[in-house]
């Protein structure tokens, strides 16, 4: 009988080993280290992989992930490019491609996949997976909390982000590109504050509900302005503009769907 428990706890805790390793371990997506043509960063493949995948925010992972060859070329460039040699703005441009390319690559990777919450453990996907970019191993949090955040310091990039969820900001069919990155991420910016789903005004209730991206990343809505209502009166009308900014308005967050941005 003590053999038979033995060999009862032993198993359980092979099957909780193997487990605790899945959800831990880190993945890395490894590259080869190709010699980069001397010429201009272009995210041309990238933007033909969106343009063919992504329909009205959602993207077609099952077909993707069956045809892979043209994304892969592009996380090959990623893998080699040099950022550091690029123009500020050919910089931003570039790592919220990267960041964007990358997530959809992690799901890929996993999928079919429900959402990136269930690819391993307490966040896991955006810390324990880890892609080549520019020579070095990363994981998603890294790109986004220290580059991204970091060295450009602009709260609209929040709004390029797409973390393969139903609540992050839709993703678009065209790829950011340095010579209209300020644009776009305006663009962008007042799509997701426009959008009663992320952004919505109660008059009646004196609230303003708001996608919790404006609760998590707060602190970067201080950098040019007094707070989330000051950044938000920058793309309302200006009577919405004024409510946000009453005294007596209460911001409210709503629930963040992290389900996939799957097209089916």
């Amino acid at each position: 009988m003590k053999n038979r428990i033995l060999i009862g706890c032993l198993l359980l805790l092979s099957v909780a080993s193997v487990i605790f390793q899945y959800h831990y371990r880190v993945e890395a997506d490894s590259r080869e280290d190709t010699e980069t043509p001397n010429t201009a960063f272009s995210h041309d493949l990238f933007n033909q992989v969106l343009q063919e995948h992504v329909h009205e925010g959602r993207i077609d992972y099952a077909k993707l992930k069956a045809k892979p060859d043209k994304f892969e070329k592009y996380l090959d460039q990623l893998a080699t490019a040099k950022p550091s040699k690029m123009s500020d703005d050919a910089q931003k441009a570039f790592w919220i491609n990267a960041y964007n390319a990358l997530v959809i690559k992690g799901v890929i990777d996993h999928y079919p996949i429900k959402s990136v919450k269930k690819v391993k453990l307490f966040n896991g996907f955006f810390s324990r997976l880890k892609f080549q970019v520019a020579g070095e191993s990363y994981s998603l949090d890294h790109i986004e909390h220290d580059i991204i955040r970091k060295e450009f310091v602009d709260p609209r990039i929040h709004f390029a982000l797409v973390c393969a969820s139903i609540s992050c900001p839709p993703i678009e069919n065209i790829a950011f590109l340095p010579e209209t990155i300020e644009e776009r991420l305006d663009a962008v910016t007042l799509k997701f504050v426009t959008n009663p789903e992320k952004v919505r005004l109660d008059r009646d209730k004196h609230r303003v509900y708001l996608s919790k991206i404006f609760k998590w990343y707060k602190k970067d809505f201080t950098e040019g302005y007094e707070g989330v209502a000051d950044f938000l009166s920058d793309y309302l009308s200006p009577e919405d503009a004024d409510f946000v900014s009453s005294g007596d308005v209460k911001f409210h967050y709503l629930h963040y769907d992290w389900n996939l941005n799957d097209k089916k």
